[in-house]
């Protein structure tokens, strides 16, 4: 019996902007009565927005990529990672999605979440490039460059068909609408935008980019961790900071999150080492 080839979505709506997932999430949460369709909550959200935009491409992308909403047996709910988000200020909210949309694509699974794996593709290529003209011209570059790299990443799935890749100037219109709603920014301009690496993020983005760092190397919880040049390189793109930014967004870091990290206890010309006490998810961030 022949295998179904996975179906591998790239496509990031412009519909679902990251503005619209606070407001679905808050409309869940303050809902009087129990909501059991997806429908229902997009409806209901619509209606109680200014926005005149349907919401059901940024609910499924809360639900079924970032791990917002879930259903349960008296109805659709908001998680703990949704409630810690909720709980944030907007600059703050914005990096947090960030982290998770990210973050979310994993290459031990490859098939999942391909739109993960489009949006971190593009944050990577464009800190990659540090600054760049967003034209019509480099836009249709950059999504021929990303058509060849799925068809790389993506060769070893089963049945996977290159035929059926579609990343055209849409997809990549809907990724740039994630990055035009980070504060501080990294796309400025009106008619033609430039990408540039910010100077600051969120300690809250910056901690999750450490831990992260810390999970993918395999370093031992607890134990000194050395700031090498490539660590601090994968944190900084996570984060689309500018790298000669590290050691100024550490030692902002460092006093206001003492339940996590510290400064380690090792120095020398190798460079700087921290400690983390546990590795650090969204839900702890409350």
């Amino acid at each position: 019996m022949a295998t179904t080839p996975p179906k591998l979505t790239f496509h990031v709506a412009v519909s679902a902007t990251p503005a619209k997932i606070p407001h679905l999430l808050r409309v869940l949460q303050n809902a009087d009565m129990p909501i059991f369709e997806s429908t229902v909550l997009d409806q209901m959200a619509l209606e109680q927005s200014s926005d005149t935009n349907r919401f059901d491409e940024a609910r499924i992308l809360a639900e079924q990529q970032l791990g917002l909403i879930e259903a349960a047996k008296e109805g659709l709910r908001i998680t703990h990672c949704a409630e810690v988000i909720l709980v944030k200020r907007s600059s703050v909210q914005y990096d947090l999605l960030h982290y998770l949309f990210y973050t979310t694509w994993r290459p031990e699974e490859p098939a999942k979440h391909a739109r993960s794996w489009f949006y971190r593709t593009i944050c990577d290529t464009l800190w990659n490039m540090q600054q760049a003209t967003l034209d019509l011209d480099t836009r249709d570059t950059l999504t021929q460059q990303l058509t060849s790299q799925a068809l790389e990443d993506f060769q070893s799935i089963p049945g996977f068909s290159g035929e059926k890749i579609s990343i055209g100037r849409q997809t990549m219109a809907g990724a740039l609408e994630w990055l035009r709603h980070l504060k501080p920014q990294v796309l400025e301009g009106e008619k033609v935008e430039e990408f540039c690496r910010r100077q600051a993020c969120s300690a809250e983005l910056f901690l999750l980019a450490l831990s992260r760092s810390y999970q993918l190397g395999g370093s031992e919880v607890g134990m000194d961790l050395l700031l090498s040049p490539q660590r601090r390189y994968d944190i900084c793109r996570l984060c689309l900071l500018e790298p000669l930014q590290f050691d100024r967004m550490l030692d902002w870091v460092l006093p206001i999150f003492p339940q996590f990290v510290s400064q380690g206890t090792r120095s020398g010309s190798y460079g700087r080492f921290v400690r983390l006490n546990h590795l650090v998810q969204v839900e702890d961030l409350l």
